[in-house]
């Protein structure tokens, strides 16, 4: 499902006008009736309630005032506050004028009014105070006025949430917190990031009668991964196929002190399908793979604590039958594990690539020592990436979007940027936002899972940044089901590998 941002969607509904003539006088007529549809899909019968409708001076106070019409018509009661008094929009204008027409009582915010009172007693506040255009700052005044709404029974903002940005999910010293968000045409960037994500409530993408041609053309790079578009991308399974169809994969990973951690990259990929996997692992730590995960093959690297190029003919040689090389989890971030990281991205670059964990690390000592190419995909977490880029973490989560597109088209490289909104962004620009998961995923070895998820799907004909957006989301959508029945704080990392088969099953019905 496409996302935009503030930019894209004031084009988007300025083409919708000058190419087609549905000018912005329809365009709220439809943001009003459509935004009624969905209140009444929520409540049921409207007669009789109490509704206080917030509109600001722009078409957002606009879109509030159309809808108050259609909620008054439905036997609501209806009241509305100017917060800003009279508006400056010509469409809001006209909205009020009707309003006033039919005695809906209109009346301006001022320090003598007890909005207050009037929350109170609403059943529903609609929210019509800034829109899209709104960059989320806001002033003592309006700050004081949104702490009232939250008080209210049950909110609903008309196309996001007043306090936020639109485009990187910021919200002001004060955010109206919204049951529900109506939002028109498309989901908002911002609306998917956090902090802003708590505050839209429940999501309801409505139409503006703007034309999918329109949409087509203007080729859009944001998306959010849904369950269509997992279904569309999940690869097939021949009924006439054999090991070799779904794909090999090699993982290079664990040392001493990462016993554990090669097993749960196996289980990925083995989980998500991929025909053989073979893990490259030292000695004797290759038998607490075979012990955990017999189905795996875990080859011994001979009197060694640690991965390094020492043993690159055993790897080599399995390289070059595999579809797939994962490397990083649990290696250690020795120099002779640096070597080999960097040995492996130049000689085996033809090959898709998964890199992780401390192969991200030794890469961050020196990023400009590595070549990369669209069939890798690096998965660092914020922390990691912090390191990659030589930013400060705060600077990454001010804006993950933009850091990763940035550090993606610079590095020819996919990024699947790790956090409570995961991003997953290509060299050419286009990204994905993954919303699935919960805190169930903050614990050790759930990426490791990921990485093997990702190498997995990769064997098995996906690009790297389909393999990792469909992975995101199946990975996020089994912490989901666990915490259905269980704590979030319970979940094991075994436990989420045993959901992802429950998670395949749910897109393929």
């Amino acid at each position: 499902m496409k996302i935009v941002n503030a930019n894209e969607m004031k084009e988007i509904e300025s083409k919708t006008s000058e190419i087609y003539g549905i000018d912005g006088a329809l365009m709220m007529e439809h943001a009003a009736s459509s935004s009624y549809a969905a209140i009444k899909a929520e409540f049921g019968n409207l007669e009789g309630k109490s509704i206080l409708v917030l509109a600001g001076k722009g078409n957002n106070g606009g879109d509030a005032l159309a809808l108050a019409r259609y909620l008054l018509e439905s036997g609501s009661t209806v009241k509305v506050c100017l917060v800003f008094g009279e508006p400056s929009s010509e469409l809001a204008k006209k909205n009020l004028y009707i309003l006033r027409k039919l005695d809906v009582e209109c009346v301006e915010y001022s320090e003598n009014y007890d909005l207050a009172k009037d929350v109170e007693n609403a059943d529903i506040v609609v929210d019509g105070i800034l829109g899209t255009g709104s960059k989320g700052q806001i002033g003592k005044e309006l700050s004081k006025i949104i702490d009232i709404i939250n008080h209210s029974k049950y909110t609903i903002s008309i196309d996001l949430p007043t306090g936020m940005d639109t485009d990187t999910g910021h919200v002001s010293q004060s955010c109206v917190k919204a049951n529900m968000t109506i939002t028109f045409g498309f989901m908002k960037k911002g609306m998917l990031l956090y902090p802003a994500r708590l505050y839209c409530g429940k999501v309801k993408t409505e139409k503006i009668g703007i034309p999918e041609k329109l949409v087509e053309s203007m080729e859009l790079k944001g998306e959010v991964t849904t369950f269509d578009d997992a279904k569309k991308i999940l690869p097939e399974r021949p009924a006439f196929s054999n090991k070799g169809t779904f794909g090999r994969v090699l993982i290079i990973s664990g040392s001493s002190n990462y016993t554990g951690t090669p097993s749960m990259v196996a289980l990925g990929a083995l989980r998500v399908g991929s025909g053989l996997v073979s893990v490259v692992t030292p000695s004797p730590f290759n038998t607490v793979v075979t012990s955990i995960l017999p189905e795996a093959i875990a080859i011994p690297i001979p009197d060694t604590d640690f991965i390094s190029l020492k043993s690159i003919k055993i790897i080599d040689e399995i390289a070059g039958k595999s579809d797939v090389i994962a490397i990083g989890p649990g290696l250690g971030i020795k120099e002779e594990s640096e070597a080999l990281v960097k040995y492996i991205l130049e000689v085996w670059k033809d090959k898709f690539i998964v890199i992780d964990a401390d192969g991200l690390n030794l890469i961050s000592k020196d990023v400009d020592r590595y070549q990369f190419n669209p069939k890798m995909i690096l998965t660092p977490h914020l922390g990691e990436f912090a390191r990659l880029t030589s930013k400060d973490i705060s600077e990454v989560i001010s804006d993950p979007v933009k850091h990763a597109l940035e550090f993606s088209k610079m590095r020819n490289v996919n990024v699947l940027l790790k956090g409570p909104t995961t991003v997953v962004a290509r060299p050419e620009g286009e990204y994905t936002l993954n919303i699935t998961g919960n805190s169930a995923l903050a614990k050790g070895g759930t990426g490791d899972i990921l990485t093997g998820m990702i190498a997995g799907f990769m064997a098995q004909g996906l690009c790297a940044f389909d393999a990792a957006r469909l992975s995101a989301y199946i990975h996020g959508r089994a912490a989901e089901i666990y915490s259905q029945s269980k704590s979030e704080a319970s979940m094991l990392v075994r436990d989420l590998a045993d959901l992802i088969p429950q998670v395949l099953r749910e897109i393929n019905r």
